[in-house]
């Protein structure tokens, strides 16, 4: 199953390379990420989107992100789009969480599938044969 639609994500990532850089702030996903490096995982903490890519259907439009505060730190960040927030005020941030809301739907769905695919993939128990008659 094709989680994005190539085309669309495509001319999303060019939409957002034109307007860089773009004010975001870590979604939950890449909080609980920050956290597991022991970094500042503050909901709070602003970044600067500097890079955008189109990286396929496994990481989706991806994000080179830095500290706009902090320009001396040569620390850089790497993030799906989907792990983001970006600044609402941003002319594309309509777009860009319906993009969000629509990757996250169908990323649900293909673990679904995925779990019930795994299930089906167990074999059935063979039925017995039946006698034709009583005692028989």
């Amino acid at each position: 199953m094709r989680i994005d639609d190539y085309n669309a994500a495509k001319a999303l990532t060019e939409k957002l390379k034109e307007s860089l850089p773009i004010k975001a702030r870590a979604g939950k996903e890449f909080l609980k990420t920050l956290k597991q490096k022991v970094e500042n995982a503050d909901p709070d903490r602003e970044f600067e989107i500097d890079f955008v890519g189109y990286s396929g259907d496994e990481g989706g439009i991806m994000c080179g992100l830095k500290e706009p505060n902090n320009p001396e730190s040569k620390e850089k960040y790497v993030s799906s789009i989907t792990h983001l927030k970006i600044d609402p005020t941003h002319p594309l941030a309509a777009e860009v969480q319906a993009h969000q809301r629509q990757r996250i739907r169908k990323l649900m769905l293909q673990d679904s599938r995925g779990f019930t695919a795994e299930l089906m993939t167990i074999e059935p128990r063979k039925s017995k044969k039946r006698s034709k008659g009583f005692g028989n």
